[in-house]
């Protein structure tokens, strides 16, 4: 008799773990497809992952997964089961989804699917082929407002890598990449000009060997980091920068040429790498940079290549009424080269001097 009722004893209580342990459990079902011709070998495998996106400052953490094995053909259905507990108020979610074949990726979502943010429409996930250029239903809207920033940590080789980028509806843009797991120096900044492809996609233009391509996402709520050739990268790892809340453009400290003149206690400079005017402020070298301008130029008002070190920052407007500007402050002057002129790509390295 003790035996029996000790037997019961066990069972309810076993009953009850089962129930407190299901208690705040949710699962969120969808479904997965893609438009392209195509039979999937027979061990691919599918997996929906379910990921708080909150931070851009950090990877995407997951949540919840769902993995089909072998994954057969689409449409792929799957259910991600979650904890409650882990969902916070406020924060943003999403749903990513990748088919894969012995470890090399096929199909990739390329866009953001938000989740768990009161939304009723079910949950349908449109794959696209990682093999090929993104396509016009891809692009993932367009890029909100402007001027805007993003930021993200992506992976790197040897570190992670936080990105902060700056776009100007004007064209141009300022990028700052910080080596986090790297000693100082450890942060590279970069300006260019900016456009969009024939795919919709973002190309960067600045002192870099090769371009930079982006696809925004989520109708400008992020943009997702493609490889050299501008297709999605084959890794599960975070490659998005996400837009931040409030535009908060860098101070990009770096070396730059361009077109410099001073007039009448008035100095401006036409920067090679993106073509902005900016004005000189006249501060820390300005002064050595004055006078090396003055001895090489031919007649008042002449425009000389110049090159020089020095920090893009904000300096009050000289008129009262206008806000503040993006000034040009000289660090180091590092040389003036008269009968120069911009190369038709950006400049990065100072011509060599005559005679």
């Amino acid at each position: 008799m003790i035996r029996l009722i000790l037997c019961r004893l066990t069972a309810m209580l076993c009953t009850l773990a089962c129930v407190a342990g299901t208690a705040s459990a949710g699962t969120l079902q969808g479904t997965a497809t893609y438009r392209e011709r195509m039979m999937l070998p027979p061990d691919a495998a599918f997996e929906a992952q379910l990921q708080d996106i909150s931070r851009a400052d950090a990877p995407a953490a997951v949540l919840g997964r769902a993995r089909i094995d072998p994954a057969g053909q689409p449409p792929f259905r799957f259910g991600i089961v979650y904890d409650d507990a882990a969902v916070k108020p406020g924060s943003r979610y999403a749903v990513r989804a990748t088919v894969t074949h012995r470890g090399r990726l096929l199909f990739t979502t390329d866009r953001i699917y938000p989740v768990l943010d009161g939304r009723t429409a079910p949950l349908e996930l449109l794959l696209v082929s990682a093999r090929r250029e993104p396509s016009a239903a891809s692009r993932g809207g367009d890029l909100g407002t402007l001027p805007a920033s993003f930021e993200g940590d992506l992976p790197g080789a040897n570190s992670s890598i936080r990105w902060h980028l700056d776009l100007y509806r004007e064209g141009h843009f300022q990028l700052r990449t910080t080596y986090l797991d790297k000693p100082a120096p450890n942060q590279f900044d970069d300006i260019g000009r900016w456009s969009r492809d024939g795919s919709g996609r973002i190309v960067l233009r600045g002192g870099r060997e090769a371009p930079v391509f982006l696809l925004p996402a989520d109708g400008g709520a992020a943009l997702r980091k493609l490889d050299l050739q501008g297709t999605p990268i084959e890794s599960a790892l975070n490659d998005i920068l996400t837009r931040q809340p409030a535009f908060t453009p860098i101070e990009p400290r770096l070396f730059l040429t361009g077109m410099f003149t001073t007039l009448a206690d008035a100095a401006t400079i036409v920067l090679c790498a993106d073509r902005r005017s900016v004005p000189v402020a006249m501060e820390a070298d300005y002064k050595a940079l004055e006078a090396a301008y003055l001895q090489a130029r031919s007649r008042p008002g002449k425009h000389l290549l110049v090159s020089v070190e020095g920090l893009l920052a904000s300096r009050p407007s000289m008129e009262e009424s206008q806000p503040p500007r993006t000034t040009l402050v000289v660090e180091r002057l590092v040389g003036v080269w008269p009968g120069q002129r911009c190369a038709a790509k950006s400049a990065t390295n100072p011509p060599a001097p005559k005679g």
